[in-house]
């Protein structure tokens, strides 16, 4: 038997655990363990992808940390005691989304469970890969990135596991293994640990639940990075020496920046780096930081090896770390102008370029008015650069609620960090 992480997971739900479960689900403990089957190497996939994504390896190190410390795998059949079990259910929410709903049909017909338990098992087992994985790092002594590059490794192994879970009964004749989950291309987050550059991912087709739950996994796959949905912005960015002065990015600008919460606007405050000077093509200079989306954006557009990635749509996506909006409004303040105004003196200097403005919120509230909330600052600020001479056939503007956030919602500084707006230069 392999020691991975997949079967250190399940190795956590002893017979007495899952006995446990069964009993207060009201279902044999052999059926639990079955469902686990399923449950753990989906967890431990969806998690995966997350954190190869955006701001990926210091969630999961955060949140790996956080369940370690709560000594959560010496008390799985009691996670709902402490608020865990729910915390495992509603992240794994945030990063399905709109397909939780769908997944949740297919675990249910695939483990023979009812939903509510499905989904017990499904928020258990995330937790559980979230505290082995914390100890692993914690015995290690492993970082952000070093945890990332482990958890990377466990990908083949996983995929064994997962050809060998029991697959439901299927319609018709469909005996045949479905095609392996195709590899995620590591973002640019996550590129400098790589060991080996990975295919970009097709499109996957929907299919029918009774194909199993690996065929899920592809169409899970699909769905959050085959579309034109946005992951939280990523570059990798470097700037031709002659046309700024000191304008290397610095190594940090590919994780989350440093700053601060302020308590009083309820803002993250960005540290933009150390001060520059960009000096456009038509003469005028922009004093900004070396890491600020200024900076940012000028060295992807003027670099001519660095090229939009019309497949991956989630790759090249900038945060502006000088844009706000007054609470729950989507009118600008007051400082967001400069910004815009630097952004749009860029884009005159690149007329051939075309962006696009992405809205994000967090997670607090209605979902479907925190997706209108988006929507409308991201217009807000598209209208904001038009105003500034920019032809609108040069800017596009769509907002995506609070799906895709680049850390977890559960402090004030998270909830901040997630309500942004992005940048995407979607021709140069």
């Amino acid at each position: 038997m392999e020691n991975t992480l997949n079967q250190s997971v399940l190795d956590a739900f002893t017979d007495q655990v899952t006995d446990d479960l069964g009993s207060r689900n009201q279902v044999a403990g052999a059926a639990i363990r079955n469902g686990l089957s399923h449950t753990v190497p989906f967890s431990l996939y969806t998690l995966l992808n997350r954190v190869e994504g955006p701001y990926g390896p210091e969630m999961f190190w955060q949140l790996s940390r956080e369940a370690y410390d709560a000594h959560v795998t010496e008390h799985l059949p009691a996670l709902d005691q402490t608020g865990w079990q729910k915390r495992g259910e509603d992240l794994l929410h945030d990063l399905l989304g709109d397909s939780y709903t769908s997944v949740l049909q297919e675990q249910s017909a695939a483990t023979n469970l009812a939903p509510g338990v499905a989904a017990q098992l499904l928020g258990c087992s995330t937790v559980a890969v979230l505290g082995v994985a914390g100890e692993h790092a914690r015995e290690h002594s492993l970082d952000p990135v070093a945890l990332a590059l482990w958890l990377r490794q466990e990908k083949d192994p996983l995929r064994r596991a997962l050809l060998s879970v029991p697959q439901a009964a299927t319609i018709g004749n469909h005996d045949q293994v479905p095609a392996l989950v195709p590899d995620m291309p590591p973002s640019s987050s996550v590129a400098a640990w790589a060991t080996a550059p990975a295919a970009l991912v097709a499109e996957t087709p929907t299919a029918r639940w009774q194909w199993s739950l690996l065929l899920l996994l592809a169409v899970l796959l699909g769905y959050l990075f085959g579309h034109d949905r946005l992951g939280a912005p990523t570059t990798s960015l470097v700037a031709p020496a002659a046309a700024v002065t000191s304008t290397r990015l610095a190594p940090s600008a590919e994780t989350r920046q440093p700053g601060r919460y302020d308590d009083a606007s309820g803002n993250y405050i960005y540290d933009t780096g150390q001060p520059i000077i960009l000096r456009l093509a038509d003469g005028t200079t922009q004093k900004v930081g070396a890491n600020s989306t200024e900076n940012r954006l000028f060295t992807f557009l003027a670099d001519p090896a660095i090229q939009v990635d019309s497949v991956n749509r989630t790759k090249g996506w900038i945060n502006f770390d000088r844009v706000y909006f007054e609470p729950g409004a989507t009118t600008l303040t007051d400082e967001s102008f400069m910004q815009l105004r630097n952004v749009a003196s860029i884009l005159k200097t690149f007329p051939t370029s075309v962006v696009k403005l992405g809205g994000y919120t967090d997670s607090t509230g209605n979902p479907l008015k925190n997706f209108q909330l988006s929507e409308e600052r991201a217009k807000t600020a598209m209208l904001a650069m038009a105003g500034m001479g920019i032809d609108m056939n040069r800017i596009q503007a769509k907002g995506y609620g609070g799906k895709y956030f680049i850390t977890p919602n559960t402090t004030p500084e998270g909830r901040a960090l997630n309500r942004r707006i992005s940048i995407r230069v979607i021709k140069k």
